[in-house]
C-alpha cells in the first residue's frame, strides 16, 4: 500500500511539473530542485521512510558484519538519503560528515555535508562539534575549528536551546572532548595559556591525562 502511495505521488508530482500546473516551474525553479519538488510531494509518509533507512543504517553498521564504513561506503548514501527526506535530521547530519571526513578520507565532502545541516539545524551544538573536529584533525583549520567549538558551547549553556533536543543525551565525555579538542587548537596556535585553560576545563569531565597535557605543560616551563 505504501508503495502504491509512493508511485502515485511521484507520479502526480512529474505530470503536475511537466504541465507547469499553476506557473509551478517558475515557482519552485529559482528556489528548489524538481527532486526536492518530488520529496515534498511524499507528505508525511518522507518523515517515516526516514526514519526507516535510519533504522537500516544502524543495522548494517551495528549487526551485518561491516565493522568499518571502508566495507560498505554506500551507507554514506543513507544519510544524504535521509536528510533530502527530513532536512531535520540532525543524526544523519552529523553520522554522514564524520564518516565521509574520517572513514572515506573526504573531509572537505564532509565538511559541506554538515554545514548544511547547520544550516537546517543551526540550534543543535553536536553539529558544530562534529564540524570543529574535522577542522581540527582532517584539515586542520584551527581557526574554524575554534569557531566551530564556541558556538558548540554557546548553544550547550543556552537552556531554551537544549531544551529543544532534549531528547538527545549530552554525554560528559562529549563536553570534555570538546574541551580537549580546543586545547589541542589552542596549542597548535601557539596559546599555551589558553591551551592549558581549556585541557583543564576537559579535566573536569575526562579525569585522564594525555600527552598533551605534558607537552603544554613543557612549553609553558620554557618561557
Amino acid at each position: 500500500m505504501i508503495a502504491v502511495t509512493l508511485v502515485i505521488n511521484f507520479l502526480i508530482s512529474i505530470f503536475l511539473w511537466n504541465n507547469n500546473y499553476l506557473g509551478i516551474r517558475e515557482k519552485y525553479r529559482e528556489n528548489v530542485s524538481f527532486y526536492e519538488v518530488l520529496v515534498t510531494s511524499l507528505g508525511n509518509i518522507r518523515y517515516t521512510l526516514a526514519a526507516y533507512l535510519w533504522i537500516r543504517t544502524e543495522f548494517y553498521l551495528h549487526y551485518s558484519g561491516h565493522v568499518v564504513i571502508n566495507q560498505l561506503p554506500e551507507i554514506v548514501y543513507y544519510a544524504r538519503f535521509i536528510t533530502i527526506l527530513d532536512p531535520s535530521f540532525v543524526e544523519a547530519y552529523d553520522f554522514g560528515s564524520y564518516q565521509l571526513a574520517f572513514f572515506l578520507d573526504k573531509p572537505l565532502e564532509g565538511i559541506t555535508f554538515i554545514k548544511e545541516g547547520i544550516k537546517n539545524n543551526p540550534d543543535y551544538w553536536k553539529l558544530y562539534y562534529t564540524a570543529g573536529v574535522i577542522y581540527t584533525r582532517k584539515i586542520r583549520e584551527y581557526d574554524d575549528a575554534l569557531r566551530c567549538f564556541k558556538k558548540a558551547e554557546e548553544l550547550l549553556n543556552d537552556p531554551i536551546k537544549q531544551k529543544k533536543y532534549s531528547h538527545y543525551k549530552v554525554e560528559n565525555t562529549e563536553i570534555g572532548y570538546m574541551y580537549r579538542f580546543m586545547s589541542r587548537c589552542f596549542y597548535e596556535q601557539g596559546d599555551y595559556t589558553k591551551a592549558l585553560e581549556y585541557y583543564n576545563k576537559s579535566y573536569n569531565y575526562i579525569q585522564l591525562k594525555t600527552e598533551l597535557y605534558n607537552e603544554i605543560i613543557e612549553k609553558l616551563n620554557r618561557r
